[in-house]
């Protein structure tokens, strides 16, 4: 691939850039992937989303722009969801609703990013993988901001490479726009941006080192650098918030550790490819997707895999929170290398060594679709728990106990329940000797707590005394990592 000026940028494996766009079967995937988006889309809400509700949501608009209340805000999302309650009504599906949308929109647009390196049946073969993708499926599904963050990261890579292929200032000042509002969802997008920056010097070499570097890097340095003004303008007022709260202070949730992140993400995966063989076969097509891309291009390569890195290092860095979550953004990007991968697969087994559009064999096809129906049958999971199912467990509490029995909840169940469901009285608990002088009055005491990992961390003694001595009498599925709903009862000492 070549810019209007002649200079080399990346290697493209499309037929010819003039193929037509297969708009019906792309309409098709779209609409299939808006229709798994929408199922169970009213279900109970999970912790994040409750704190992202009456943290922010709720408030009013005004308010929304100029308060940070802490690192769970998306403040983009934010400003969607309060615009969507306050037109719908307040609901888990409405406040769900943006991220629904954003997540659908991805689809497409993932597509015509792929059509600018690969011919139209790859492209469409990893649409398709994302539209019955799990995971993307599950965050589609979540109040959160990491589905319109995926969203934004394709569409600003898609229009980096339009504006380096085409040269006009138009596609740069949409790629600052698209990056602002990432940065405007979640900080970590400045990585991104970060990694098309560097990333620029590999077509474009580097600046002053070339006689013609300044029309070179004139439009890309436009385009981030207004990139970097947008979002200042967006986080203006409450910029010094956000470098308190995200940067310097520590995290509360310190029990996500890479080694926890890692252990996760493998647990994870496992769900959404339908075991640990299908997780191995799916590694396999990624690093022979991988090699593939590098052959053609290490801008590519480097495009798809420097933000995940990138992120990763300044997360452990910064002494943040690591969670498998945080590279979500980059699911389309991998998905493309997983295709990638089933197609050289392919190629081999249908012994074509064709280059080009004709590297994309029935063998190949096959074995993508297999894999998509395999995702597909996954989402089974999803539809059949909640995120969390805080509401099942407080039904069951309130129907078994007595009404002198006291109810305690530890770690991340305090907040959902005292505030969200209304429930100040039942007594949240952080220590050993909380749960002691909660009990001095003796009686049976209900317990409830979910999330395992965080008290573990902060209060193992807790957490020990939980495990061996508090009577498990029901667990409340939900497809939280770590997430389900734990109701134990502590006897009369």
């Amino acid at each position: 691939m070549t810019d209007d000026h002649g200079v080399a940028l990346w290697n493209t494996r499309a037929a010819t850039e003039l193929e037509p766009t297969p708009w019906t079967l792309l309409l098709l995937v779209t609409a299939l992937a808006a229709v798994l988006r929408t199922i169970g889309l009213d279900s109970g809400l999970w912790y994040d989303e409750i704190r992202t509700l009456l943290d922010s949501v709720r408030s009013p608009m005004a308010r929304i722009l100029v308060v940070f209340p802490g690192d769970n805000q998306h403040t983009f999302f934010s400003v969607l969801a309060h615009a969507s309650i306050s037109v719908f009504g307040d609901h888990p599906w409405s406040l769900r609703l943006p991220s629904m949308l954003l997540g659908t929109a991805t689809i497409p647009v993932l597509f015509f990013f792929a059509r600018e390196f690969v011919g139209r049946t790859e492209a469409l073969l990893a649409s398709l993988l994302l539209a019955v993708s799990y995971h993307h499926v599950w965050f589609s599904q979540s109040a959160r901001g990491y589905a319109a963050l995926a969203l934004l990261t394709v569409l600003s890579s898609w229009l980096l490479l339009r504006g380096l292929r085409r040269r006009r200032t138009s596609d740069f000042l949409w790629y600052a726009v698209a990056a602002a509002l990432g940065v405007y969802t979640h900080v970590t997008m400045v990585f991104l941006v970060a990694s098309h920056a560097a990333l620029c010097v590999l077509p474009l070499g580097l600046p002053f080192m070339h006689p013609d570097w300044r029309r070179r890097w004139a439009l890309p340095v436009m385009g981030f650098v207004l990139a970097g003004v947008f979002s200042m303008l967006l986080y203006s007022p409450v910029l010094l918030a956000v470098n308190q709260l995200v940067v310097k202070e520590p995290s509360p949730m310190r029990g996500a550790t890479p080694g926890w992140a890692v252990r996760e993400l493998i647990k994870g995966l496992q769900i959404g490819f339908g075991g640990v063989i299908a997780v191995v076969v799916g590694a396999a097509l990624f690093t022979a997707g991988a090699w593939s891309y590098l052959k053609q291009s290490r801008f590519l390569l480097g495009l798809f895999l420097l933000p995940g890195a990138i992120t990763v290092a300044a997360a452990v860095a910064l002494q943040r929170p690591v969670r498998p979550r945080f590279v979500l953004f980059l699911a389309g990007f991998a998905l493309l290398i997983v295709v990638r991968g089933g197609l050289e697969i392919g190629r081999l087994l249908g012994a074509r060594r064709a280059r080009g559009e004709d590297v994309v064999t029935r063998p190949g096809v096959a074995l993508v679709v297999a894999m998509a129906l395999l995702s597909l049958v996954s989402l089974r999971v999803n539809y059949q728990y909640p995120k969390q199912d805080f509401l099942g467990a407080l039904q069951f509490v309130e129907s078994q106990k007595t009404p002198s029995e006291r109810v305690l909840t530890a770690g991340p169940a305090t907040y959902p329940y005292q505030v969200f469901f209304q429930r100040p009285t039942w007594q949240g608990i952080k220590t050993q000797a909380d749960l002691d002088s909660a009990r001095v009055g003796g009686g049976r005491v209900w317990v409830l707590y979910t999330l395992a990992a965080y008290i573990e961390h902060d209060a193992p003694d807790l957490m020990a005394t939980l495990r061996t001595r508090c009577s498990v009498r029901q667990v409340f599925r939900g497809t939280v990592g770590g997430g389900d709903v734990t109701v134990c009862a502590l006897p009369t000492d």
